[in-house]
């Protein structure tokens, strides 16, 4: 299997991270949308970053659902999540504000190096997850 993006984006880090963690082996092509976007193009006309090429060549995209994919083919031993209800619902929120975190990081970075001078806008605000993370909101909550 080859995981398509670069490092930088937290998505394809989550990616690669899991894999690892997984044990489930595969091949990092550090390929840019921006910079290399007929490259991306070619292998996902969608060009979204994560890719994953499967080794039948089918091409799944989106992190959470590469994610998903990959925890079928562990071995078992290890998993993403956790199967007790409790747990599991504790750790979905837990991703949730991370998921939201990086969205937030992702507008910063593209507030920053891609909006034309001319039309500034401020940028996104981490406030609100880091109020929900401190229970300071009345949702959601855990």
């Amino acid at each position: 299997m080859q995981l398509i993006g670069m490092l930088d984006s937290p998505y394809v880090r989550r990616v690669a991270v899991s894999l690892t963690l997984l044990g489930v082996p595969f091949e990092h092509r550090p390929i840019s949308v921006f910079r290399a976007f007929d490259a991306f193009a070619a292998i996902n006309p969608v060009v979204k970053a994560p890719s994953l090429v499967c080794d039948d060549g089918e091409v799944l995209m989106d992190s959470t659902l590469i994610l998903q994919y990959a925890d079928s083919l562990a071995d078992g031993k290890r998993r993403l999540m956790p199967t007790a209800r409790g747990e599991m619902q504790h750790e979905l929120r837990l991703i949730g504000l991370a998921l939201a975190a990086c969205e937030k990081s992702v507008q910063i970075v593209y507030e920053r190096n891609l909006r034309p001078p001319e039309k500034p806008r401020p940028c996104p605000s981490f406030g609100p997850i880091h109020r929900v993370d401190r229970g300071e909101s009345s949702s959601p909550r855990r």
